[in-house]
């Protein structure tokens, strides 16, 4: 369906431009037909004016040319040699009109112009001239003018279907994205959703044949299930929130959030029998929402936590280096392939160190919120021998 709608939407691009411009090349190629047409006739008109301002007699006219001359008082008119009796009938009665230009037929269609002048002696004077050429001239520039409309109307419609491409080719690839971020996003749910329904059904079968006592455990484990499910939807909402709305300009100490991170992650690391310490060389502030880079920080420790075995160590260091605030979260645990750096940070990434990390949608978000605070996120580590990720902010 995305397809087709897409498809429509190129195709009626290609339409409108190529419509577009072809209409301002018709309207270009009809301008210059009739300036160009005009010049010509102009052009003509200052030859029969000088052709009668110099004309002595009517026996020797320019090429394609012919006189008529009628003396004061004698109705007689004189005409060159050579005119057709048609011609001749024409330059009589133009001769006898009055001055001025207009254009006639000289028979067989044979279209002509004339011109007729009074001197002052008294005597009127006509030439007529040929219009042949100048009809065959304008023929030709119209035929010229209509290959170019469809030479141009041509590099139009190739014009229009690149340009249509090119802009509906990062629409395609936004919705390409978007198909695969539902698909991980949900097949990221699916899971936590599964086994929380698979759990709630349990419980209340069990609850029917069970003292409420027993059911603590399980009860503790349905809050773990909904917890972690909560966790992917403050991801999701998060990460789209740090992609698409300005985030607010407040000052924010960084060394602050990440000690309340430490402390608020403190029970979780301790669960998992993993040592979660916090170092900082005092207040780091920097500009920016609070609410999103305690998320980072949490997303950051939380992958830590979760990739360290049994009696591992997680510290986070929030110091000044190099005129930047930076964030470090180390971890002792199975470490990552440092070739893999750059692809860990796109959503539901795994890796293929040690026993496999998954990173979920929490590094994307990670390196989201750092660049909408105008930072950047790096990575170092080796298999088995841990991970360390940076985050390095402006100050404030």
């Amino acid at each position: 369906m995305d397809e087709a709608r897409l498809a429509r939407a190129r195709r009626c691009s290609v339409v409108h431009t190529a419509g577009a411009i072809g209409l301002v090349l018709l309207l270009v190629g009809a301008l210059m037909y009739v300036l160009t047409s005009r010049q010509e006739s102009r052009a003509l008109d200052g030859e029969l004016s000088r052709v009668l301002a110099a004309a002595e007699d009517v026996d020797d006219p320019p090429p394609g040319q012919f006189l008529a001359r009628q003396r004061p008082g004698d109705p007689a008119v004189e005409v060159t040699p050579g005119a057709s009796p048609e011609l001749t009938r024409v330059l009589d009665q133009a001769v006898r009109g009055a001055p001025g230009r207009r254009d006639a037929t000289a028979g067989d269609d044979r279209p002509v112009r004339v011109a007729v002048e009074r001197r002052p002696d008294g005597t009127r004077w006509a030439v007529a001239a040929d219009l042949a050429p100048l009809r065959r001239r304008q023929g030709q520039l119209g035929l010229a003018l209509l290959a170019a409309e469809l030479a141009g109307l041509a590099g139009a419609l190739v014009t229009a279907t690149l340009l249509a491409r090119r802009a509906v080719a990062p629409l395609a690839a936004a919705l390409g994205m978007q198909r695969r971020f539902v698909a991980d996003a949900s097949h990221e749910l699916r899971a936590p959703l599964t086994v929380l329904h698979t759990r709630a059904q349990l419980l209340a079968r069990r609850a029917r044949d069970q003292p409420a006592d027993r059911l603590a455990g399980q009860l503790d484990q349905l809050v773990a299930d909904t917890r972690a499910l909560g966790e992917v939807v403050e991801d999701l909402l998060v990460s789209a929130a740090a992609e698409h709305q300005p985030l607010p300009d407040t000052e924010v100490d960084l060394a602050e959030v990440a000690r309340e991170v430490v402390e608020s992650m403190s029970a979780y690391a301790s669960g998992r029998q993993v040592e979660l310490r916090w170092v900082t060389g005092g207040p780091a502030p920097v500009r920016g929402a609070r609410p999103a880079l305690r998320r980072a920080l949490t997303a950051l420790v939380d992958n830590a936590v979760g990739h360290v075995p049994a009696g591992g160590h997680v510290t986070v260091t929030v110091a000044r280096r190099d005129g930047r605030v930076v964030a470090e979260v180390a971890d002792d645990g199975v470490g990552l392939d440092p070739a893999e750096a750059d692809r860990l940070f796109a959503r539901f990434a795994h890796g293929t160190a040690g026993a496999g990390r998954r990173f979920g949608l929490g590094l994307a978000l990670v390196q989201h919120v750092a660049r909408a605070h105008r930072g950047a996120v790096e990575v170092s580590g080796a298999p088995g021998r841990g991970a360390t990720f940076t985050v390095s902010l402006p100050p404030a």
